[in-house]
């Protein structure tokens, strides 16, 4: 959707994966900025969906940092390298 393989975020300290989902990278992909939320994240009537906690909810993408799935309410650090990959199907 984005179509980028790789990029480098500068994020503030304290920022979480869910920012990064949220702010970060729709401030950089302007033109999907839109679109991206209700592609990644669980929406109703064009509001993403949370949790009790206030976390919200991915469709069926998968976000890692460093290969392991985290929540995403992880916070960053310098370094980090995070996957974000798209639904996928097998047999």
């Amino acid at each position: 959707m984005l179509n980028a393989k790789t990029e480098e975020y500068e994020v503030d300290d304290g920022a979480s994966l869910a920012d990064l989902l949220l702010r970060y990278i729709p401030r950089r992909h302007r033109e999907a900025s839109k679109t991206w939320p209700e592609t990644i994240f669980r929406t109703v009537k064009g509001e993403i969906v949370r949790s009790s906690d206030g976390t919200p909810l991915l469709k069926n993408y998968v976000v890692m940092v460093y290969g392991r799935s985290v929540d995403l309410n992880h916070r960053l650090r310098d370094g980090d390298e995070v996957t974000v990959l798209p639904p996928f199907g097998g047999g």
